[in-house]
């Protein structure tokens, strides 16, 4: 049985005058123990517990028998190339439809702010709506670099979900153009 003993008091020392002594209180704490428990294993009981949330990623099935001849070639100029560097970079480009030699490339050099890679996101949107109509038809190579952090990924993949691209995927850096850009930012590629 849980209770609560309050000390007796009793009459003063020194003083002749003795006062009736006062009869202890005693408060039994049974029932509020009881409640106590019955509380929490409540909230144990109703509370529901927050799921965790992931994000659906489609792999397409492997088929060693397929040609690559019978896919359809994305046009570059459709598309944006996301290189993730280490430093928390990226660098971005868009690929010509065709390359030679007075080919020049602009490589755009962001951080993961909705100031930097937001931005240049919707900006190859709306360069994309111009020319071919719409807006869904842009396709964005993610390709990170062995240096580059897991969670640079999961941010590439969180603003491809808030800008609404349909289009996307995660490759490996393998292009001619990558290692012209791997080059020149000073970072390897494998």
């Amino acid at each position: 049985m849980a209770e609560m003993n309050v000390p007796e008091s009793g009459a003063k020392k020194g003083k002749k005058k003795s006062r009736s002594k006062k009869m202890s209180t005693r408060v039994d704490l049974t029932a509020m123990v009881d409640l106590g428990f019955l509380l929490i294993t409540f909230f144990m009981l109703a509370t529901t517990f927050n799921k965790p949330k992931t994000m659906e990623v489609i792999k397409p099935a492997k088929d060693d028998n397929e040609d690559k001849k019978d896919q359809p070639a994305i046009k570059m100029s459709k598309t944006f190339t996301l290189l993730l560097g280490d430093n928390n970079k990226v660098y971005a480009y868009t690929s010509p439809d065709e390359v030679d030699a007075t080919t020049t490339l602009s490589v755009d050099s962001v951080d993961y702010s909705s100031k930097g890679l937001r931005r240049v996101i919707q900006e190859r949107q709306k360069e994309v709506a111009r020319d071919w109509g719409h807006q869904d038809t842009i396709f964005i190579m993610i390709k990170p670099l062995p240096k580059s952090k897991v969670k640079n990924t999961v941010d590439v993949l969180d603003e491809m979900s808030i800008n609404g691209v349909k289009r996307y995927a995660i490759l490996a850096a393998d292009d001619p153009i990558d290692s012209l850009i791997c080059l020149t930012i000073r970072q390897s590629r494998k």
